[in-house]
């Protein structure tokens, strides 16, 4: 089966500030252009491959400093394993020596769960082996239900005859769903993108992001950083590797204003973020102006006359209320599938 996606690419603007998005898969030449726009105004730290099987350990040992609370060895306690992107993105390789127990523990009950909440069903459709292995999706509650879950054979999915969560369109050979979400608070999530960038980003500019830093321990959520927070998103349909987390860091250049100062762009299984990280200081030369530019360019999916080209979409996870039971729709493409007829107890 091969990931698609329902949702669909527009020009978008959120507040005072518009934002441009160029499908840049249309025609090779705007690929050559966006790539230019981000050669000519923004340098970029080498992109780091990370797959299973290697280990990379960021910071100091022997002198070990949170840098999101800024305590040391004296006042709190580095024992837990702290992963530089959340371990339920596939990261199994990338830790840290600079995070302690205390906001590893705050991260992981909190902005990090809510990632995981939101993110889940495409990571469970794209195969990403989270800490206990690619996460199933089922119907909540005692009676029984739907469920989708990834084995050794494939995806097996059950569902009851009233209470569909797909259905089956044959002449496009698709399948069709429409899943819900578990809770999430949407700045949430924005926070935890932003933490992975924030973990990654070298020591020396940690002082240009000393609001971010505390924005993202913030526990309140109503409790703003900048006002207009956009995320662009690609998604690449077709079989992508379930194994392999793709991340960059860019930042402007020093004889370039106009622009944001600095931005994460990291990728999983089809899915691409740009995720602008926040510095008032260096950004305060464009609070409200409205900015036109490409998203970064991707490489694309294995076959655009096949599977279709990159989609491209701004996502506004700015929203500060809890978000229950969102409807997320999903479609997947298959060459053969078997249909058994499941029966609910009653």
């Amino acid at each position: 089966m091969n990931l698609s996606d329902a949702r669909e690419t527009c020009p978008s603007t959120i507040g005072a500030q518009t934002y441009t998005i160029m499908n840049m898969h249309e025609l090779d030449p705007k690929i050559v252009k966006a790539a230019d726009f981000y050669d000519q105004h923004y340098a970029g730290i080498e992109p780091l491959f990370i797959r299973p099987g290697t280990k990379i350990v960021l910071g100091d040992k022997n002198n070990r400093v949170c840098r999101f609370c800024g305590k040391g060895e004296n006042e709190v306690s580095f024992k837990l394993e702290a992963h530089a992107i959340p371990e339920s993105l596939g990261n199994k390789s990338v830790v840290t020596n600079f995070e302690c127990d205390n906001c590893n523990q705050l991260f992981g009950r909190g902005i990090e769960n809510d990632l995981g909440n939101w993110s889940k069903p495409s990571r469970t459709f794209a195969r990403i082996r989270g800490k206990s292995g690619v996460p199933t999706l089922k119907k909540g509650g005692p009676d029984p239900g739907w469920r989708i879950e990834y084995g050794e054979t494939g995806f097996e999915m059950k569902h009851y005859e009233d209470d569909p969560i797909f259905y089956v369109d044959e002449e496009s050979k698709q399948l069709r769903f429409e899943l819900k979400r578990d809770s999430y608070t949407p700045v949430a999530v924005l926070k935890a993108f932003v933490k992975i960038g924030l973990t990654l980003i070298p020591a020396v500019e940690l002082p240009n992001f000393v609001e971010a830093l505390a924005w993202i321990r913030e526990q309140d959520h109503t409790k703003g950083l900048v006002k207009e927070f956009p995320i662009f998103r690609t998604f690449q349909p077709g079989p992508m590797p379930n194994d392999l987390i793709v991340v960059m860091l860019m930042r402007r250049r020093p004889t370039v204003s106009g622009v944001p100062y600095a931005f994460l762009v990291i990728a999983y299984g089809n899915e691409v973020f740009q995720v602008f990280l926040p510095s008032p200081k260096q950004d305060a030369a464009i609070a409200g102006q409205k900015l036109t530019f490409p998203a970064f360019p991707t490489p694309g999916g294995p076959d655009p006359t096949r599977y279709g080209r990159a989609k491209f979409s701004l996502l506004d996870l700015t929203g500060r209320e809890v978000i229950r039971g969102e409807t997320v729709p999903i479609v997947l493409g298959f060459d053969q599938v078997t249909l058994n007829a499941v029966s609910a107890s009653k």
